[in-house]
């Protein structure tokens, strides 16, 4: 089952583009097998990406890396039987440099990442005591 995009998400952005990479001739209908291996591939595509700064799976899954992953999805649906326009290279190209600049950090999805402790700890103080000095000023009078 796909993560980030699903059958309907690629059916809603672009549906005459969807039966065009993905319907199956021989029955004329649309060939789900196709469409979750092209969303699988984008998912992998993206955890690839996304497991260098978050925790995966997500606890939600921003708009932001669902609009890349329908991309991604329409890019390998395309690949699938040599249908890559010129057009679709360059959504994919710019969906895989928006899923970097997310992994890098540069752009933010208001997610915890490991480096980030998660809602509810932040705020918290700890009070760590520590034994009394052995050593002072005092104490080595005439030594030093």
């Amino acid at each position: 089952m796909a993560i980030y995009a699903t059958k309907q998400d690629l059916e809603d952005r672009d549906g005459s583009m969807l039966y065009n990479f993905a319907l199956d001739r021989s029955t004329d209908t649309l060939n789900d097998t196709w469409i979750d291996e092209a969303l699988a591939t984008a998912d992998d595509e993206i955890n690839g990406y996304m497991s260098r700064r978050f925790v995966l799976p997500l606890p939600t899954v921003p708009d932001l890396l669902k609009r890349q992953a329908i991309v991604i999805g329409f890019y390998w649906l395309g690949d699938r039987d040599n249908q890559v326009t010129d057009l679709l290279q360059d959504r994919y190209d710019r969906a895989i440099a928006k899923v970097k600049e997310i992994a890098a950090g540069k752009v933010d999805l208001g997610l915890p990442t490991p480096d980030m402790p998660p809602e509810g700890s932040v705020g918290k103080v700890e009070l760590v005591q520590d034994n009394e000095r052995l050593f002072t000023r005092n104490s080595l009078k005439g030594v030093l």
